[in-house]
Formats: C-alpha cells, sequence, structure tokens
C-alpha cells in the first residue's frame, strides 16, 4: 500500500495522522467504522466522471530559465581593485556599530561579504559603503527603523557604524560549459547536453506530481457536485474538529502567530471565532471523507488490520523509531486507518476517471 497526498485532503489528513491527544466520544458516531456511509451519502454517477487537466510538459524555455538559476547561484567573482565602491559590488567590509558609544550585540562583523544594492542592512549602511576606496575606514551615522522586529530595543535608536572596507569584487553568473557541469558532480552528467536532459527530467518529474495531486483536487471537486449529502454524523465532527484545534494551535505557536489570526488568515472568518471556523471545516471534511468511503464500500476497497499494521511499521522504520510501539504511542490508529482508505479510494478513482487536455472537447 503506498502513502499519497493529495492537496484538497491533505492537511487534514496529515493533522489525523498526527493526532492522537485529547478527548473523544467514543460513545457516538465518531470513525467511519461506526456506520454506513451510504445512510449520509447518495452518490452520483462517478464511473463516467469525466475531468479536464492539462498533460505534464517541460518546455525549452523552462528548462533554459532553470539552468539560469542554476548558474545564478554559483556566480564567478573577480577582484576589483582602482575604484570605489559601486552598487553591485560585493563589498568585504570589518564593522562595528555603537550606540551612546557603546557597542552593542549583534552590530559588529568582520570579513563580510556584502553585496552593495541588496538591501540586507539597514537603510544608509550600503548607500554609505559606496564610493569608498578599499582600504578606507568610514563612520556611518544611521538610524534603525522603527519599529525594527529583529531587536525591539534599537527600535529608531541612532548608531554609529565604523567601516572598514577590506575589498571589492563583481559577481556574475556562471558559464554553462561541461567543466562546470563535471563541478556539480551529479550522476550521469558530464557535458551541457546531459545537464539540460537532466534539467528537463527533473522538471517533468516535479510536474507529474502536481498533476497528480491536481487531478485528485479536481476528482473531489467533481465529486462533490454530483453527490448530495444529509447532515454528517455529530460526533465525527466534534473529533476532527477537536483534531484540527489541537494542531493549528501547534502550527501557530511554532509560527510564533495568534491561532486566530492564523485560523483567519488560512480558512477566513473572524479570529475570535476560529473555533466555529474551524467547525465548518471539519464538517466539508467529514462530507469529503464519508464520500469516499461511501465509494469504497461499494468498489469493496477496504484497509484491513494486516494493510494497518504492515503501512505501520514501514513507517516506523523508514523514519527511524526504535520500535513500532514507540512511533504509534501518540497514533489514532482508527483515524489513520481513514487516512490510508482515503487514499486508496483516491487512487482507484485516478486510475478510472476519464481525463481530457484542458479545454478540450
Amino acid at each position: 500500500m503506498k502513502k499519497r497526498f493529495c492537496l484538497a485532503v491533505s492537511f487534514t489528513a496529515i493533522v489525523l495522522m498526527m493526532a492522537a491527544c485529547g478527548k473523544k466520544d467514543t460513545s457516538g458516531l465518531v470513525y467511519l467504522k461506526d456506520f454506513n456511509p451510504s445512510d449520509y451519502v447518495t452518490l452520483g454517477d462517478y464511473g463516467n466522471m469525466e475531468i479536464h487537466l492539462e498533460d505534464p510538459a517541460v518546455t525549452d524555455e523552462e528548462v533554459e530559465q532553470s539552468v539560469e538559476y542554476i548558474l545564478s547561484t554559483r556566480p564567478v567573482k573577480t577582484e576589483v581593485t582602482g575604484r570605489p565602491a559601486r552598487l553591485g559590488d560585493v563589498a568585504n567590509i570589518d564593522f562595528e556599530g555603537k550606540l551612546d558609544g557603546v557597542a552593542f550585540d549583534g552590530g559588529t562583523g568582520a570579513g563580510y561579504d556584502l553585496e552593495l544594492g541588496s538591501g540586507s542592512f539597514i537603510a544608509g549602511f550600503e548607500d554609505g559603503v559606496v564610493g569608498m576606496e578599499i582600504g578606507e575606514v568610514k563612520d556611518l551615522d544611521l538610524n534603525f527603523p522603527d519599529p525594527y522586529d529583529r531587536n525591539p530595543d534599537l527600535s529608531g535608536a541612532a548608531v554609529v557604524f565604523t567601516v572598514t572596507l577590506n575589498s571589492l569584487s563583481t559577481k556574475e553568473p556562471a558559464e554553462l560549459t561541461d567543466q562546470f557541469v563535471e563541478e556539480l558532480m551529479i550522476e550521469g552528467c558530464s557535458n551541457v547536453a546531459e545537464f539540460k536532459d537532466y534539467i528537463r527530467d527533473s522538471l517533468l518529474e516535479s510536474q507529474k506530481q502536481q498533476y497528480q495531486q491536481k487531478k485528485e483536487e479536481v476528482i473531489l471537486e467533481e465529486l462533490e457536485k454530483i453527490m448530495t449529502y444529509k447532515d454528517m454524523p455529530e460526533g465525527m465532527v466534534d473529533r476532527m474538529t477537536e483534531t484540527m484545534i489541537a494542531n493549528i494551535t501547534s502550527y501557530a505557536q511554532m509560527y510564533g502567530a495568534d491561532v486566530g489570526e492564523y485560523v483567519a488568515g488560512v480558512y477566513g472568518g473572524t479570529a475570535e471565532e476560529y473555533e466555529e471556523t474551524l467547525k465548518g471545516q471539519a464538517g466539508l471534511m467529514v462530507q469529503r471523507y464519508v464520500m469516499l468511503a461511501a465509494i469504497a464500500d461499494k468498489e469493496d476497497i477496504a484497509v484491513s488490520d494486516e494493510d494497518l499494521e504492515k503501512q505501520i511499521a514501514e513507517e516506523a522504520e523508514e523514519y527511524g523509531y526504535e520500535s513500532v510501539e514507540e512511533y504509534t504511542k501518540n497514533m489514532d490508529k482508527e483515524a489513520y486507518r481513514e487516512y490510508l482508505l482515503m487514499n486508496e479510494t483516491l487512487a482507484f478513482l485516478g486510475e478510472n476517471v476519464k481525463v481530457t487536455a484542458e479545454g478540450a472537447k
């Protein structure tokens, strides 16, 4: 059984994979196994469904753009002498920043390569280096922006940076040659032609993955147009809501964001009513689960205990856990079984749906 991910369901599916903590009302209809999915959805004629997608394809222009990008990430530096610093130069500098005559944390550096005009430093710093001669020492009277999130204590502060210009160089993209390709040490690539074939193959593989994700997303969207739903089991909606709240709270904390604002930014609604917003999203996800489970029942698709345990064992080994028990100690196995069933059903639909090129009649 292969793991597969669909953009349309992947977030909640991953949430369900990770979830095991939290209170669950086991007295109601909480999991798909607790009820007959077909009692909650009337299936349309999915067997004759047709979707429209462009086949994966890579143009010569896309290959050239990728090559140019790679060349730009491995620039060739050429030392510059006999002239002052200009915008676009790479200036190697020493610098020390002082606030009221005292050096402040994070304001000192030595042998730092600064691309002039990159906006890497606070306003006025790079402009102050422009025009300096190699070996020159210069004081720059500057002010930190207000606010300054990296160090709020410096917000709006007037400071002096003492800058020494050690050397100058220019930076140009590398030239695509057989030697450049050999230095990349990519297996099977020893010349320009092989390198471009490698880029084309890599781009095509990426497009195929995106195509598969898009295909499953479109399948779900088209399925929902031909389905009729009844009210979903409240226990399952509550379970998914609880799981989503717990996991999205963790995501928000990881990014240092308020959970309400995070939810509002992703799903809409207001920050104050984020729990209601997530309950609405959970309800939509339950509809998709019930719909796919009803199709699975009709097509005799199932995830047996053996399938489940085999998948879990493979993952425990793949992810480097010492034991299956360690891997599953925080896993809701029944929720994970549902996740696997959704993927298996989507795989079946993906193999059987008729696909025509975008715009074709």
